[in-house]
């Protein structure tokens, strides 16, 4: 299955054109998770400086999660689950309130590893049906992309996921045959990604 992943900061202009390029209509839905937290946040600067020379420093996590919601709400059709951090998500969804396409904002707790906890964000974009994610609260790990996968495969083809990682939501996207878009910062992280679907 081919995928549309850029390689390089989720601020340059490639990733939202790499996006419109190839699906000027828009995308059916998102399922992302950013860095959050100061951690995070930390390790994705030092790799955007390393990979492309760029000093990320001034990028701060408000920053960072403006980019995130204006990605989604102008190029995704249906709906948008983001895992977040706890700590971090009512900022995150203050962002996604301010936008006249959301219409519904749900927030669920779930697990990771170590059973520590994070949050999923469940977005409703534009006229897309309203719905119960509940379903969701308490997943850990992976499980709560495979539900949504589940309940989607049938009606949606593709998918945005902003930060792919070494690609452990992409190979479940790619295994219920989504196909999906988005961007990696990191070159060899990508690389694993996609070997992980060929």
């Amino acid at each position: 299955m081919k995928h549309f992943i850029t390689q390089g900061n989720i601020t340059d202009a490639l990733v939202e054109d790499n996006i419109k390029n190839n699906f000027p209509n828009g995308i059916d839905f998102c399922y992302t998770d950013p860095p959050w937290g100061n951690g995070n946040l930390k390790y994705w600067k030092t790799i955007n400086k390393k990979m492309t020379s760029n000093d990320s420093s001034l990028i701060s996590q408000d920053e960072l999660e403006d980019k995130i919601v204006d990605l989604i709400t102008a190029n995704v059709n249906n709906y948008c689950f983001i895992v977040y951090g706890v700590r971090e998500a009512e900022s995150l969804m203050a962002k996604f309130k301010q936008k006249q396409n959301v219409t519904d904002i749900q927030y669920y707790e779930k697990t990771y590893a170590n059973n520590q906890k994070n949050c999923i964000i469940c977005v409703t974009l534009n006229k897309a049906d309203l719905m119960d994610f509940s379903f969701l609260q308490n997943t850990k790990g992976l499980k709560s992309l495979s539900l949504i996968c589940e309940m989607f495969k049938d009606k949606y083809k593709t998918v945005l996921e902003l930060f792919v990682g070494i690609g452990y939501y992409l190979k479940v996207l790619d295994k219920h045959g989504f196909t999906v878009v988005g961007n990696e910062l990191n070159a060899s992280r990508l690389e694993k990604a996609l070997s992980k679907v060929r």
